[in-house]
C-alpha cells in the first residue's frame, strides 16, 4: 500500500532507502539485493530499479559489474572539504546572526539546546534523533538571517558528511560534551566575541574528525574508500 507521503511506489522505495543510507541503517559497502527490496516493499522490480537508478545518479549507491549494487563508501577527502566549507559559510552566517540576535531569537536558540538536554536525559535515544536536533540548532541562524536555502544546499551536498556525523554519534559516549560546545558557542555569540565564536565553531565542527581517528583506521576501516595515508587526517 502506498503512503500518502510518497508520490508513487518508486518514490516510496527511493525515499526510504535514501534515509536509511543517511542514518547508516544501510551501511557503507553493504550489498543491496533487488529481490529483497521487492519483497520488503511488496512492489515489482520496475519501481525498485527506477529508485536504485536515482540513488546511483545521486551517489548513494554504485553498481559493481558482475557483483551487484552497493551502498557507496565514505570519502575522507569529501568529508574534510565539507567541514571546511561548513566552517567558512557558517562563520559568515553567525556573524550576520550576531547583528540581529534579539532576545526572542536567542530564546529560540536556547530552546533548541534545552531540547538536546532533555533528549540526553531520557537515557534512551537513537543517534539520528540527536543528529536532527543538532542540525536544527545549526540551521536556526541560517533561517533567522534568511539563508535557509543556503542551509538546504549544504544539507543536500552532505552525502558523505551526514553519514560521517551519524557514525560519529553512533560511537559518541559523551553527548553532554556536544551540548556544552553548543552552549559555549552561543555564549560567545551573546558576548559579541566574534573571534571567540569562530574559534569555538571551528573546533566544534572539526572535533569528530580528531576523535574518530582510531575508529576510522581500525573499527570502521571498511566503511571508507582507500586514500593516500599521507595527510589523511590533516585539517
Amino acid at each position: 500500500m502506498e503512503d500518502a507521503a510518497f508520490k508513487n511506489r518508486e518514490d516510496m522505495v527511493y525515499q526510504v532507502l535514501k534515509q536509511e543510507i543517511l542514518d547508516l541503517k544501510l551501511k557503507p559497502g553493504q550489498l543491496i539485493k533487488e529481490n529483497e527490496i521487492c519483497e520488503r516493499f511488496s512492489v515489482s522490480r520496475t519501481p525498485v530499479r527506477d529508485a536504485l537508478r536515482l540513488l546511483q545518479e545521486q551517489g548513494f549507491v554504485v553498481t559493481v559489474p558482475y557483483r551487484g549494487i552497493y551502498v557507496t563508501l565514505l570519502s575522507l577527502s569529501n568529508i574534510k572539504q565539507m567541514i571546511y566549507m561548513r566552517v567558512a559559510v557558517e562563520t559568515m552566517v553567525m556573524r550576520d546572526f550576531s547583528r540581529i540576535a534579539t532576545p526572542m531569537l536567542m530564546e529560540d536558540v536556547y530552546y533548541l539546546i534545552r531540547k538536546q538536554k532533555a533528549l540526553i536525559q531520557t537515557g534512551d535515544f537513537k543517534p539520528e534523533q540527536f543528529y536532527r536536533l543538532d542540525a536544527e540548532l545549526h540551521g536556526c541562524w541560517f533561517d533567522a538571517t534568511k539563508k535557509g536555502k543556503l542551509w538546504a544546499l549544504l544539507q543536500e551536498q552532505q552525502l558523505h558528511y551526514t553519514r560521517f556525523r551519524m557514525l560519529d554519534f553512533v560511537t559518541e559516549t559523551d553527548f553532554t560534551r556536544i551540548v556544552h560546545e553548543h552552549e559555549n558557542l552561543v555564549e560567545k555569540l551573546e558576548q559579541g566575541d566574534i573571534a571567540g565564536m569562530e574559534t569555538v565553531l571551528k573546533d566544534h565542527l572539526y572535533f569528530s574528525m580528531k576523535r574518530m581517528r582510531h575508529q576510522i583506521d581500525v573499527e570502521y576501516r571498511e566503511y571508507f574508500e582507500e586514500e593516500d595515508p599521507v595527510g589523511k587526517f590533516d585539517i
